[in-house]
């Protein structure tokens, strides 16, 4: 069985990216929120199940859930991630839909 490869090839056999990096490597204020946010949730909800404390696992489980919604208010209000471009074999940029 052959593999088909995803990767675009120009006329000179560099193999070309679906997309266009980012220069961020994803280092965004919304991607830090969002990671301390569900460490913190974790060691809450850890907390809580160790301690045999239903109250304080709920709460892990309300910050994890904030997290992930203020990450992605702050994504959509710029300060995360960027849609990413697609590169067509025309070698043309365009915003992936």
């Amino acid at each position: 069985m052959s593999e088909k490869s995803l990767m675009l090839v120009s006329e000179g056999g560099d193999a070309i990216p679906q997309y266009v990096p980012f220069h961020n490597e994803g280092k965004t204020t919304a991607g830090w929120l969002v990671c301390y946010g569900l460490m913190l949730a974790a060691t809450i909800v850890g907390v809580g199940l160790v301690a045999h404390l239903t109250p304080v696992w709920w709460a892990g489980i309300v910050v994890g859930v904030l997290s992930l919604v203020v990450g992605g208010a702050l994504r959509a209000a710029g300060l995360g991630q960027p849609a990413p471009h697609r590169v067509d074999r025309a070698g043309a940029d365009h915003i992936a839909s």
